[in-house]
C-alpha cells in the first residue's frame, strides 16, 4: 500500500514572524511597560502582515503565545499563575497610554489596545488594535518612499530572547538607526549616538534610577550584555565626564557578520524555548 502523503501544512512558528514598526514611533514614544507587556505588545504586533490595510481584531490563545514565548503553560488553566500573570499584563497594556514626544514639540498621545475579551474556558483571547497607532504600522513602506523615518523589523524571537525591558527598548532603539537600503559595504558602517544620562533614562524609561552607578549595573550593563549575546546588532558604550562628573553616554554599535548573527540567533532560540514560567514577569 503506498504511503499517503502528509496533506497538512506544518504551522509557520509564530517566533519567525516579524515585527514591523515606523521609526517615528520607536524613536519618540515614552511608556512605562514591564518586559512581559512588552512581549504581549511584540506578539500582537508580529501578527500584522505587510499587505494589511486596516488594524484587524487579533484572537490567539494563552497557549499560543505561551509557547511563542518560551513560557511554561502547564499552569496557564483559569486561576493559575501564567494565565493570571498574562490576563494581567494584556489589561495593563490596556490601560496604558504613551506619548509620542517630537521634536518640533509634537505630542502625540496614543495606546496599543481598544477592547480585549478573554473566553475563561479555552483562554483565547480577542484584542482590537488602537488606531491611533494605525499611522505607526500600517503602509510603512509607502511611508518610508515618500520620505519618512522609515521602519525597523525584527524577528519577534530577537524580542522575546531579551529578558531586560531596556534591553528590548534600547535594542530597537538604536537599530532604528540602522535603517539602510543602500549597498551592503554601508549596512556594516558603525554608528554613533550620545545621550546625556537624563536623556538616557527618559529613553529607557529608568529614570527611578537616581544614581549613575545603579543605572551602569541594572540598566546599561544588563542591556548592552543582552544585545550583544541575542541579536543582530552589536554594542559598545563609553562615559563622558563634564566637570569630573559623569553626564553623558556614547553607543558604537552596528550589524553583526552573517557568521555572528547566526550565532546569536541560536543563542535566542535556545534561550526562549527552555522553557520557564519563572519568565512570566
Amino acid at each position: 500500500m503506498p504511503k499517503q502523503k502528509n496533506i497538512h501544512k506544518e504551522a509557520p512558528n509564530p517566533q519567525n514572524e516579524l515585527v514591523a514598526q515606523g521609526n517615528d514611533l520607536i524613536r519618540h514614544v515614552r511608556f512605562q511597560m514591564s518586559a512581559l507587556e512588552q512581549n504581549v505588545i511584540y506578539y500582537c504586533l508580529s501578527k500584522i502582515k505587510p499587505t494589511d490595510t486596516e488594524l484587524m481584531q487579533q484572537t490567539f490563545t494563552i497557549d499560543e503565545f505561551c509557547k511563542a514565548c518560551g513560557i511554561s503553560t502547564d499552569v496557564k488553566a483559569p486561576g493559575g499563575f501564567t494565565y493570571q500573570r498574562i490576563r494581567a499584563a494584556v489589561k495593563s497594556v490596556r490601560d496604558k497610554s504613551a506619548w509620542v514626544e517630537y521634536s518640533d514639540g509634537t505630542e502625540v498621545l496614543i495606546s496599543w489596545f481598544d477592547t480585549i475579551a478573554i473566553k475563561k474556558g479555552v483562554g483565547e483571547i480577542t484584542v482590537v488594535l488602537s488606531q491611533s497607532i494605525k499611522p505607526y504600522l500600517i503602509g510603512l513602506i509607502e511611508r518610508a518612499k515618500n520620505g519618512g523615518e522609515g521602519y525597523t523589523q525584527t524577528h519577534l524571537l530577537t524580542y522575546i530572547s531579551l529578558q531586560s525591558k531596556y534591553g528590548k527598548r534600547l535594542y530597537e532603539v538604536l537599530k532604528s538607526y540602522l535603517y539602510v537600503k543602500d549597498t551592503q559595504e554601508k549596512i556594516y558602517k558603525q554608528q554613533i549616538a550620545q545621550y546625556s544620562l537624563d536623556e538616557l533614562k527618559s529613553l529607557l524609561n529608568a529614570e527611578n534610577y537616581h544614581r549613575y552607578q545603579d543605572l551602569r549595573r541594572k540598566v546599561i550593563e544588563v542591556a548592552v550584555r543582552e544585545i550583544n549575546t541575542m541579536t543582530d546588532i552589536y554594542v559598545t558604550y563609553t562615559l563622558a565626564k563634564t566637570n569630573r562628573k559623569i553626564t553623558h553616554i556614547e553607543f558604537v554599535y552596528g550589524h553583526k557578520k552573517a557568521q555572528e548573527r547566526l550565532v546569536s540567533h541560536k543563542k535566542a532560540l535556545a534561550k526562549v524555548n527552555r522553557t520557564d514560567a519563572a519568565k512570566c514577569t
